[in-house]
């Protein structure tokens, strides 16, 4: 009898287990690589601590990138010569939501980003109800940013609030965590670094709500893929064209509002 109430105990209780794990969402890190074989494996493994499984989007790397990233169990996806980061996160967002994702992580291979801190970004997105969480290195001191880098961030950020009112205060950080639903409605078409501000801009049209949470700032002998002069240039280029539309949009939406006379 008592092995008895014993094994239904323990039916009992990993029937719950199971069902918790259903109602959990499930988290899937997105990691765009290009030549990042030294670091790529640590990103990897840490990333697997917190999530259900990490894509690596290797944008055609000309290092063992890809084979560093497999055996670190990551899923690889494989452009076979460089497109640039929007279209590697277009990749992994599409390989992500294949799997089932209910929350998709972004994260750097380089390690600037700390996978330890993913729990900080869906603790927010938990808390504050959020569809969009970005990991912002402006909350707290900044150390080690080149103070180009600094200047360009806080230029980006300076023309994203004046401009789309966004309530960012790092738009250059690619650590963020997004719901589902945000990239089945978000468009972007900017094949660089332009991508990630494209799809906080389309967001926060759309309605979706945008919170930010304090992360590391970690610069160490890598060095950012972002070029600060040509890529600030060409993200200026890729938000006027989004102004552009902001315009036609708001000059469209009072035609449809106005009473015909």
């Amino acid at each position: 009898m008592t092995l008895k109430l014993y094994k239904n105990a323990q039916i009992y209780q990993s029937r719950n287990i199971r069902k918790r794990l259903k109602e959990m969402p499930k988290v899937i890190c997105v990691s765009p690589a290009y030549n990042e074989e030294k670091t790529v494996a640590k990103a990897v493994q840490a990333a697997l601590k917190y999530s259900e499984g990490v894509i690596v989007v290797d944008d055609g790397s000309t290092d063992s990138t890809y084979e560093e990233a497999k055996k670190a169990g990551a899923t690889v996806v494989r452009h076979y010569r460089n497109l640039g980061k929007g279209a590697a996160l277009k990749t992994g967002f599409k390989a992500a939501l294949k799997t089932g994702a209910d929350i998709v992580i972004v994260l750097d291979a380089d390690l600037q980003h700390n996978p330890e801190e993913i729990p900080k970004l869906l603790k927010t997105m938990e808390s504050e109800n959020a569809d969009i969480v970005v990991g912002s290195r402006f909350l707290g001191v900044i150390k080690g940013m080149p103070r180009m880098r600094i200047l360009s961030n806080k230029l980006t950020t300076i023309i994203l609030r004046l401009y789309f009112k966004l309530p960012v205060t790092d738009s250059q950080s690619g650590f963020r965590a997004y719901k589902r639903h945000v990239l089945e409605q978000v468009e972007f078409s900017a094949p660089r670094f332009s991508a990630e501000t494209e799809i906080l801009i389309d967001a926060h049209r759309k309605g979706f709500r945008i919170s930010e949470t304090k992360i590391q700032t970690i610069y160490g002998e890598e060095k950012s893929k972002m070029r600060n002069f040509e890529d600030t240039i060409r993200w200026i280029w890729d938000v006027d064209k989004q102004l552009i539309k902001k315009l036609i949009y708001k000059r469209g939406y009072s035609n449809k509002s106005s009473p015909n006379r």
